[in-house]
């Protein structure tokens, strides 16, 4: 993005974003960067969505931003606050919720008990925190004794969700929840993603399925070698010819 364009974004937010990352640069091995000076941020109840070829970076970012990556330069901003490196479990405290697009149910503990493990810093309040999340998704406490493991690709990422949301966060980073779902199942996942948005709950989601991405997204960014090349709303970038050519032909085949 030229830096026009990057104030055009900034001046649209009405005041300081809810979560933002400032010209983050990160990556798994020392002076190996996979971002390279990205800025992206979610206002307050929006849902914003992150597309791009494979190897762009998208991943990464999420993973950076929830203190799972190293950071080299730039900054982690919760409202104010600077929360650049700061450990996983403390961001959870803070009010962010993270699911990982692999592994990110326990198969073999029931969905009660996989709702457990998303309030093992606050258990005794499991009960109350279950109940309003399964009223987004009766699903939980429909079938709370059946074994994760036992469940659809589609119902496990509700599962996923659900814990998440377990500690009522203010923000939630979804890394690729439609990955490896049929068509059907992708549905699914996304309607659930609109509730929980609904709900009050912002999220900055990271996604393969690009076009069903950026429907139901406020705003969305596509990155591009580590940077935020092109944001927009999802309609907006849908319907942009240079997205279009560059992005949206093959992006439904990619996985980052």
């Amino acid at each position: 993005m030229n830096d026009d364009a990057r104030s055009e974004d900034s001046a649209t937010t009405g005041g300081t974003p809810l979560l933002s990352s400032v010209e983050l640069v990160s990556g798994y091995l020392p002076e190996v960067n996979i971002l390279n000076g990205c800025n992206v941020h979610v206002d307050r109840g929006e849902l914003v969505g992150i597309i791009g070829p494979n190897g762009a970076g998208k991943s990464t970012l999420i993973k950076t931003m929830f203190g799972l990556v190293p950071v080299s330069s730039g900054q982690v901003l919760l409202e104010d606050r600077d929360i650049t490196g700061r450990a996983a479990h403390l961001l959870v405290a803070d009010g962010l919720g993270y699911v990982p697009q692999n592994n990110n149910v326990f198969p073999s503990l029931t969905i009660s008990e996989n709702m457990e493990m998303g309030m093992y810093v606050r258990p005794k309040e499991f009960e109350s925190r279950f109940r309003a999340v399964a009223e987004l998704f009766p699903l939980l406490a429909d079938r709370r004794a059946q074994r994760a493991g036992s469940l659809s690709g589609g119902e496990r990422q509700v599962v996923a969700m659900g814990r998440a949301l377990m500690t009522d966060p203010m923000v939630l980073f979804l890394d690729e929840p439609s990955a490896g779902l049929s068509p059907l199942m992708q549905d699914v996942v996304f309607e659930a993603v609109s509730k929980i948005n609904d709900s009050g709950v912002s999220i900055l989601m990271v996604e393969q399925n690009a076009r069903q991405c950026l429907d139901i997204s406020d705003r969305a960014y596509v990155l591009d070698q580590g940077r935020d090349a092109y944001t927009g709303t999802g309609e907006e970038l849908a319907s942009d010819p240079k997205v279009i050519e560059l992005y949206l032909g093959t992006l439904a085949r990619i996985d980052d």
